[in-house]
């Protein structure tokens, strides 16, 4: 399905700023489930490890719901954030199809400013699995994960992996 008017131009002029930091969503068309199944979670988890291992981000943090994926990380230079999201997109379109899903034609895209708070954002990733209720927050869940910078700093404010009730409220 092509993009509503006028929906391209809003990216036309964008430029990526090597080093600035995305907060990205995509979602799956019609909001269809399964993005979390092990083979195409497994999937998106090895090509964001490809782009990072080309130099093209580096991954800061990383969340994988039912229906959309967050992706935080740190632009490389060598590639647009359009640029990214094309190649995340089409090295994962098998897998989502082999469960009858595909990807939503376009996606959100914020940029940090550099006085932005980074934990806020990390925290919103962390936080979106338990508050979307797909699991307690006694448990732990498997699709989120996080750059080496930030598992260092923002591990320690975690309970053992797991959200702090006061989190959740």
């Amino acid at each position: 399905m092509k993009p509503p008017r006028g929906y391209e131009s809003l990216r036309r002029y964008r430029v990526t700023i090597p080093g600035a930091s995305y907060f990205i969503t995509l979602c799956t068309r019609d909001r269809h489930t399964g993005l979390n199944t092990p083979s195409v979670a497994g999937s998106i988890q090895e090509q964001i490890a490809a782009l990072e291992a080309d130099h093209a981000l580096t991954i800061r943090a990383t969340v994988i719901m039912p229906d959309h994926l967050h992706l935080f990380f740190l632009a490389g230079g060598n590639l647009s954030v359009g640029q990214i999201i094309g190649r995340l997109k089409t090295k994962t379109r098998g897998a989502l199809a082999a469960v009858g899903i595909g990807w939503q034609g376009n996606f959100y895209e914020h940029r940090l400013r550099p006085d932005d708070a980074v934990e806020e954002v990390l925290r919103y990733l962390f936080l979106n699995p338990y508050r979307a209720n797909l699991l307690p927050s006694s448990e732990i869940y498997p699709w989120f994960w996080l750059g080496p910078a930030e598992a260092e700093w923002f591990r320690p404010l975690l309970d053992d992996g797991r959200p702090f009730p006061e989190w959740l409220a």
